[in-house]
């Protein structure tokens, strides 16, 4: 009897382990995710900012040429 308990007590503690070591599997593993869209958010993040950057000189074009524009239709 006292046997059973200890092989049913060993059971349980294996069975704990392997939850255990499944659940840093896990872990690991979005962590590496995390970092993989940390690095992605970062990379769009800075295309963002390009793009806006392009859209503000563009904007600035934009004005000279309405600029040059009216000062042709005004005369």
């Amino acid at each position: 009897m006292q046997e059973n308990v200890l092989e049913l007590l060993n059971d349980k503690i294996d069975n704990l382990l392997q939850k255990y070591q499944q659940a840093q599997k896990t872990i690991e593993e979005c962590q590496t995710q995390m970092e993989n869209l940390k690095s992605q958010n970062e990379e769009l993040q800075l295309q963002n900012a390009q793009l806006q950057e392009a859209i503000a000189l563009k904007d600035l074009e934009l004005e000279e040429i309405v600029g040059k524009i009216e000062a042709i239709l005004g005369q």
